[in-house]
């Protein structure tokens, strides 16, 4: 059994701000029962044993972890690549100097506007956009490579065409889109329907071709179709849940991404590799096997597969067509 290549680990549920559009429904308050220092430093080798390559420090917001940078360098020693997500509003020149010094590789930073109006009414505070670039100023400043990351949504669509040219003003290396999920406090925002959410990833498609940074479309296996469907060479699944990523969450519970909420076992008590070849989940995600009419009919299923989290969420049944594909639903 190959293990996933990337692995995000929540390692705090505890989070400064409180976003419309959180998947982990993060307040100010840690998780009951979140991984110790030591029980990360177990998870870290146990990763780094198994063949794992790269670890996201991710929440929550892992600055409000104390030892997160004991852990980043603890999992760089072992020869993990260590990136670390954050929304940036507590940075500090402090931070940013121990973040190269811990030799993380990468940080990303969310922004879901290029204006203080739409990022702001996202992240639930006025000031977080300012306080968001003045943090990407210190992480600059200090020499750390930095992508954005930004959630699309029905709210925020008509910004999309905007951010490539106002990133790489920035400096950002890369620009990952996480086209919204329902989970955690996402369920509250209005959903995208079938023909808006084709349309958003028509111009993200057209972003995707013009703009001078990397740009990679997450949550959205249809865009892989669709890069397949313009003769574009498809070097990926759309959705890796399961085969080539997977997700901790703070109390250690393994699941396929961090949108679905079932845990198909705990590190705290099993080995992550063990979980990982047994979990009747993750082995049934990757199967494939029993896909309804529509993803289980399609040409493309091996490329894009649909969104299972999506299907589980809006059916109870995981195997059900993808409820956002306009393909299957045509």
């Amino acid at each position: 059994m190959n293990p996933p290549r990337l692995v995000a680990w929540e390692v705090t549920k505890a989070c400064n701000l409180s976003c419309r559009h959180c998947r982990a429904a993060a307040d100010a308050n840690c998780a009951v029962g979140e991984l110790s220092t030591a029980d990360g430093r177990n998870l870290l080798k146990d990763l780094s044993d198994f063949g794992v390559k790269m670890v996201i420090l991710t929440g929550g917001e892992p600055l409000m972890r104390p030892d997160v940078f004991e852990l980043a360098d603890y999992g760089r020693s072992l020869g993990l690549r260590m990136t670390l997500a954050t929304n940036a509003t507590t940075m500090t020149p402090a931070l940013a100097s121990q973040i190269k010094a811990c030799e993380i590789a990468r940080v990303s930073i969310s922004l879901d506007g290029v204006t203080a109006a739409v990022h702001d009414d996202f992240r639930g505070l006025s000031g977080a956009f300012a306080q968001a670039l003045d943090g990407i100023a210190m992480l600059k400043a200090a020499g750390v490579p930095f992508q954005i990351n930004t959630t699309v949504a029905a709210a925020n669509i008509k910004d999309v065409k905007r951010f490539p040219e106002f990133l790489t003003d920035l400096g950002a290396v890369a620009w990952h889109v996480f086209f919204l999920t329902p989970a955690g406090r996402g369920r509250e925002l209005a959903p995208a329907e079938r023909d808006e959410y084709r349309q958003m990833l028509e111009i993200f498609y057209e972003v995707y071709r013009s703009a001078a940074i990397e740009c990679k479309a997450t949550c959205a296996p249809q865009f892989y179709r669709m890069l397949a469907e313009h003769g574009e060479q498809v070097r990926t699944k759309g959705c890796l849940a399961a085969t080539g990523f997977a997700f901790v969450s703070s109390t250690g519970e393994i699941q396929p991404c961090g949108f679905f909420e079932q845990a198909c076992g705990n590190v705290a008590t099993q080995g992550f590799a063990e979980i990982w070849r047994d979990s009747k989940l993750l082995n049934d995600i990757r199967l494939c096997e029993g896909l309804s009419k529509g993803c289980g009919c399609c040409a493309y299923q091996n490329v894009c597969g649909g969104c299972r989290a999506r299907a589980l969420d809006k059916t109870g049944e995981l195997m059900a067509i993808d409820p956002i594909c306009w393909y299957a639903h045509g």
